[in-house]
């Protein structure tokens, strides 16, 4: 695994905790059928988005630090 290790670790809990709370948020869809649920809904849609963002920009992250090190490692 590169340098961008612990990094990745984190992204992937992040990802994981992101993913549990709107499989939640679903859940609870099935009781609550009110005007709250609705924007709380519609909250954790651009939560969602947001999260997707930050996933993303991390692993291009990631990607650049180990091919950063690669290079930086290489004899001249």
């Amino acid at each position: 695994m590169g340098r961008s290790a612990n990094l990745k670790r984190n992204i992937d809990g992040f990802r994981l905790s992101a993913k549990k709370v709107s499989e939640s948020i679903n859940k609870v869809g099935d009781i609550w059928k009110d005007s709250n649920y609705a924007s709380l809904q519609k909250q954790m849609g651009e939560l969602a988005k947001a999260s997707k963002a930050v996933i993303e920009n991390g692993e291009r992250t990631c990607a650049s630090a180990d091919k950063f090190f690669e290079i930086a490692s290489e004899k001249i």
